[in-house]
């Protein structure tokens, strides 16, 4: 279309042609001339009569007369010819959320909406200018009148039967309802955990810590949170790996003081020791590992009466746990003696025997505690345990006890296959019972990793550490993963270099478990002897062996990092006696062989520190007579076999 606009100013006829033959229509009252094409008249005559636009049809996936409860999320479709720009969203006429892009999805809180009828519309736009929308008549209930206790047992329910966000609905419910229900917080908080949605989980949990910072459930959860975050941090692999090394380690340190913090409150919440209290109580200190305590409170009651196996089995773990394997095998058999063993404490003595290097004897209280009840998780884990630290071939044939340290080199060779048959068959056996037992979870995690199967080993890791963040085994049993790791083929410098801080990361993280563990203390000893740094090497050699002396492992440990100290200060005194050769006085050259001569001092009295270490630690175990240990891997694979201490269920009999 042409529009002519001409000015006139004398008198025409209405209609008038100019020279190119164009028709004119002339406005007498205006002056302006609108010269207009025929042709394009004609096009747009046909443009009037043409066939409507198509309609937009907006699709919602709810319907007339739904109740909508909590938190709900609609699903909206747009069907359009043309290019849809944007969905909005409308709460009886009041707009409250708009989309530019599909998926078009809309949420609304119902716990911040009136109780009631309520119209929700959903209206789209083209970019043509087309408009659709559908609407539908709804109820908001949310059952506020039933009082904050329904909710939470609503709650509670929802996480037994699987069904997380209803959960999470009905927790803050009861909150809207009474905002001192602390159980909704961490009924919304499990719920958020389930559903993966790990901040807010984080939030409902640290409100309850704050609102009652005792709660062993609301520490328990936070506890738990904090280790799946890190996890997470993990498995995504992205970004700086030392800062996700940082954040698992920040997360584990803080999931273990929450926990601690709950298995302190257990104790506190017994009350005063009692004749009637005694199990209790004791058990209650078993769980925060404070087995000095436990010690001190059922020697006497043992003594008093050593017929009562419930009293032993407790007493005897107690030592183990310290270390005090002798003490932990008199009082077994002690209580033998006197009275009826039960299982735990047949399958216990097996342990002890098997570390005092009585194969036979160990068989035998292995198969009575079998016969008893095969399946007992105390009789699996005691198999486990011999089975990791002494791989041997069928335990019955076998009548002496050897601390593997080849970690079962040499695929071809008959005695590792069977080996590696036996741990396999004990792999099944204990996956029968993974469950949420932390000890068997462990084991499963040893057992995957000695046969190198890392990435099922650590699955079994974080289970074990999930169900109790305290489990200081399993971060020394992840730390030496990354040994193993580094000591298989070739590897990049900086490939190494962050295998030893996970290793050190890890050890770090038992040590906050167990501020006294040697089995920790030997393990940052050995990450610094691997890094080549003999002073802290021999820090953490020296507190391990303060910890507990008669740990071999963390003897050797020191006896290496003695030799690496020593290795480095005979060097550098080499090196110092062929600079001073080139000094150009006398003066010079004596100053130069003075220093010269105090360094070799100090590697000689680091040598004799090493041999004495080395010898401490062959009276403590005399399989590794005559045993060269004292370089950076022999030492780490003694650790790993001989340095493994035994991780057994706690008792339960009363």
């Amino acid at each position: 279309m042409r529009y002519a606009f001409v000015h006139r100013n004398e008198e025409k006829l209405p209609f008038e042609s100019n020279s190119s033959g164009v028709s004119s229509v002339i406005l007498h009252d205006t002056g302006i001339v609108f010269t207009m094409n025929v042709l394009l008249l004609a096009t747009a005559f046909l443009a009037l009569v043409a066939p409507p636009k198509a309609p937009v049809k907006v699709h919602i996936d709810a319907k007339n007369g739904d109740v909508i409860t909590g938190e709900s999320t609609f699903k909206v479709t747009v069907d359009s010819t043309n290019l849809v720009t944007q969905v909005e969203f409308y709460v009886n006429d009041d707009l409250r959320d708009k989309a530019t892009s599909t998926p078009y999805r809309f949420t609304i809180d119902t716990l911040n909406e009136p109780e009631g009828p309520a119209k929700l519309r959903f209206k789209a736009y083209t970019s043509e200018g087309e408009t659709g929308e559908a609407t539908v008549n709804v109820k908001f209930y949310n059952a506020m009148d039933k009082g904050g206790d329904f909710h939470v047992q609503e709650g509670r329910k929802a996480l037994q039967d699987g069904k997380y966000e209803k959960a999470v609905t009905e927790g803050r419910l009861a909150l809207k309802i009474d905002s001192k229900l602390n159980d909704a917080r961490l009924i919304v908080a499990r719920g958020y955990l389930r559903l993966n949605v790990m901040d807010k989980a984080q939030k409902f949990a640290e409100d309850a810590v704050a609102a009652d910072p005792k709660s062993e459930a609301a520490l328990d959860m936070l506890a738990v949170i904090n280790l799946k975050r890190g996890f997470t941090t993990f498995d995504r692999g992205a970004g700086d790996k030392n800062e996700t090394l940082k954040t698992i380690g920040d997360a584990i340190k803080s999931a273990v003081e929450n926990r601690q913090k709950a298995l302190e409150a257990r104790v506190d919440a017994v009350g005063t020791l009692s004749d009637t209290n005694l199990i209790a109580y004791v058990d209650a200190a078993l769980r925060a590992g404070r087995y000095g305590l436990a010690i001190t409170t059922l020697k006497p009651a043992v003594d008093k009466d050593n017929r009562r196996a419930d009293l032993a089995d407790r007493l005897a773990y107690a030592q183990i746990r310290e270390g005090r394997y002798a003490d932990a095998y008199q009082t077994l058999q002690t209580q033998k003696k006197y009275g009826t063993q039960d299982v735990y404490g047949q399958a216990t003595t097996a342990v002890l025997l098997a570390e005092g290097g009585n194969a036979q004897a160990s068989d035998d209280a292995i198969k009575d505690a079998i016969l008893s009840d095969a399946d007992n998780p105390i009789v699996t884990t005691a198999q486990a345990y011999i089975a990791l630290k002494f791989v041997r071939t069928r335990v019955s044939n076998a009548t002496t006890l050897s601390v593997n340290y080849d970690d079962l080199k040499g695929k071809d060779n008959p005695k590792a296959v069977e080996a590696r048959n036996t741990l396999e068959q004990i792999l099944k056996q204990l996956a029968k019972d993974s469950g949420q037992k932390t000890e068997v979870n462990y084991y499963l995690c040893a057992l995957n990793n000695k046969l190198e199967n890392y990435d099922t080993a650590r699955k079994y890791f974080e289970q074990a550490v999930l169900t109790e963040p305290t489990n200081y085994d399993a971060y020394i049993e992840q730390g030496n993963k990354s040994f193993s790791i580094s000591l298989r083929g070739t590897h990049e410098k900086d490939d190494l270099t962050f295998m030893y801080e996970n290793a050190r990361t890890m050890f770090n993280a038992a040590l906050v478990a167990r501020p006294s563990s040697a089995a920790a203390l030997t393990g940052l000893s050995l990450v610094a002897i691997f890094e080549g740094k003999p002073d802290e090497a021999i820090k953490w050699g020296l507190a391990a062996v303060s910890a507990e002396p008669t740990y071999a492992a963390g003897n050797i440990a020191l006896a290496a990092a003695y030799t690496l100290g020593a290795s480095r200060l005979t060097s550098a005194a080499y090196n110092m006696r062929q600079q001073g050769n080139k000094l150009n006085t006398n003066a010079e050259r004596q100053a130069n062989e003075l220093k010269t001569r105090e360094i070799e001092v100090t590697a000689g009295k680091y040598t004799r520190q090493a041999r004495e270490a080395l010898n401490a630690a062959t009276k403590i175990d005399k399989k590794i007579e005559g045993s060269q240990l004292t370089a950076p891997e022999p030492a780490w694979r003694y650790f790993n076999a001989g340095g493994r201490v035994p991780v057994l269920p706690m008792p339960t009999g009363s």
